[in-house]
């Protein structure tokens, strides 16, 4: 599918909502530089959408067609490269498939479905001798995917994490600037357009998941599966929790994080931690992304930017279309690796951690006795305990923080905590990382 000056690569779009629109936009503007400077020649040729006609748009030009047939656009003859943002497992997976097998390149979005579905549809477009661009997956505009199929190539990944989700990273850095209560931080979040009206996914770990499952593929060339992946959200955190953290010069972020360990085993979790106050990561704030990648050799690597949105997101979409034209298929396979082997995933044991533990409490006497037995009881040894003034003995917060414990043996003893009667809400656990 080489661009010459004589015939442009005739691209299908399916779907037009945030990203899908403007990454029509940002085609139809950037098709003349495309052409003149780079020698890409482009045409957005079809637009596929459910109620099309309250979205078509004038202004991407007299040629295009609009269709409420997403297949026709999938298994159209006149259409070179169809890109998918639908989102979502169906109909994306089988429009996706149409288009692989009628011998079309596709560039995608869709994290959710390539983290469940990546593998097969990637064996598919190289039986097929077909492209298949997902770089829009994973931290909208930052080329993450890119530099882990490309430029790690010569080092061995050790690990990589990061802030994944913008929601999260919006919520939390607004909690600690603000003193705000989770809920009224989510309202304000939905209202700017960074939280969904269902944030479930988003708040709750999923989203971070499906793309570090995809991280991890491409560092690793492991077949890692979404359900492999711990995921704790942070619907629990507390205003008291950005207090507390404070007074131990850490901060509160949601990280995604896939670990190499000398077992062999991979590490693999989304969850907040408590970061230092020093750190990179605790200086992206709002809707902003940032994945470390560790090698071997090279040591780490921080690429930061806007993770999420149409823009960004189309850009991603932009350069994937832009790499397909010029060449066809990519010579790297999507993933990064041709074979995947099978992920194994670490234990609980194999997860060492200092951990901060908060509790809300109605006050008596013998609560610090009580915890701190059964943290003994279960090798936990503490390190420390904070409480700051507060009136309202009925819930009272306080914290303990632990020294380095595997997660087995705190899973152990929250059980047990868990039981005793004086809890206003439960315990949380976060680990502290440097």
């Amino acid at each position: 599918m080489k661009s010459d000056s004589r015939a442009a690569v005739r691209v299908g779009l399916i779907g037009f909502g945030t990203v899908g629109q403007a990454f029509a936009r940002l085609l139809a503007r950037e098709t003349p530089d495309l052409q003149s400077r780079r020698g890409v020649a482009l045409s957005l040729a079809a637009v596929a959408n459910r109620s099309i006609d309250r979205k078509r748009d004038r202004g991407l030009g007299e040629g295009v067609r609009w269709t409420e047939d997403l297949a026709s656009v999938a298994t159209d003859p006149g259409i070179d490269l169809v890109v998918e943002l639908l989102g979502g497992i169906e109909p994306a997976n089988g429009l996706i498939r149409a288009a692989l097998n009628t011998g079309k390149s596709v560039v995608t979005a869709n994290k959710m479905l390539l983290a469940r579905h990546g593998t097969e549809l990637q064996a598919l477009a190289r039986e097929k001798g077909v492209g298949l661009g997902i770089e829009a997956a994973v931290a909208g505009g930052i080329p993450i995917l890119r530099a882990l199929r490309s430029s790690f190539t010569g080092d061995r990944v050790t690990a990589v994490s990061g802030i994944l989700n913008g929601t999260c990273n919006f919520i939390l850095t607004e909690m600690e600037k603000t003193g705000r209560p989770y809920d009224e931080v989510l309202a304000e979040a939905q209202r700017l357009g960074y939280a969904e009206a269902d944030p479930a996914s988003d708040v709750g770990g999923d989203d971070a998941a499906y793309k570090l499952a995809l991280l991890a593929r491409l560092a690793f060339g492991r077949d890692v599966a979404f359900d492999q992946i711990t995921r704790e959200g942070i619907t629990r955190l507390l205003p008291c929790d950005f207090v507390y953290a404070r007074r131990l010069l850490l901060t509160p972020r949601q990280l995604a994080v896939a670990r190499l360990l000398e077992s062999g085993h991979l590490l693999l979790s989304v969850r907040t931690h408590l970061v230092s106050e020093t750190s990179l990561l605790a200086k992206v704030t709002g809707p902003f992304n940032a994945v470390e990648v560790r090698g071997e050799s090279g040591g780490p690597f921080i690429f930061s930017g806007r993770g999420a949105g149409g823009g960004p997101t189309a850009t991603a979409v932009l350069a994937d279309v832009v790499e397909i034209a010029r060449g066809g298929a990519p010579a790297a396979p999507p993933l990064g690796f041709g074979v995947l082997e099978p992920c194994v995933p670490a234990t609980p044991e194999e997860f060492v951690s200092p951990f901060y533990l908060r509790f809300v409490v109605r006050d008596r006497s013998g609560i610090i006795a009580d915890l701190a037995r059964i943290l003994a009881d279960h090798g936990a040894n503490i390190e420390a305990v904070f409480q700051a003034p507060y009136e309202d003995k009925s819930a009272l917060p306080f914290v303990m923080t632990l020294e380095p414990v595997s997660g087995k043996a705190l899973a152990g003893a929250l059980v047990e905590i868990d039981s005793l009667t004086f809890h206003v809400v439960p315990p949380l656990a976060l680990p502290m990382t440097e």
